[in-house]
């Protein structure tokens, strides 16, 4: 399998963590059509994929939604560790002397 799309996933991450979902979502979709045009032979044209392209794409997709998700869920806890992290109201049942 060749590995057209394996620089693209750690930017992809990044974007994430900095940029939100919306914009990773946008620089893995800006992706494919990049990488179909300049790295699978032959360069720079776009031609018919092969089958083996073709799941590079799936698995490049498949691995995108999964560093997006996982972006973003950094992101939450980013944000809840910088408000302090969360706060217990004091009513939970584990500490309820009844």
């Amino acid at each position: 399998m060749k590995l057209y799309f394996a620089a693209f996933l750690p930017s992809v991450f990044v974007v994430g963590l900095v940029a939100g979902a919306p914009a990773a979502t946008f620089a893995a979709l800006l992706t494919i059509p990049l990488v179909w045009w300049a790295f699978v032979p032959p360069f720079f044209q776009f031609s018919s994929l092969t089958s083996a392209d073709a799941d590079s794409i799936n698995l490049f997709f498949l691995l995108a939604v999964f560093l997006i998700g996982l972006a973003d869920l950094c992101r939450q806890t980013a944000a809840i560790v910088s408000r302090g992290g969360l706060k217990s109201s004091g009513d939970s049942a584990a500490t309820n002397p009844q």
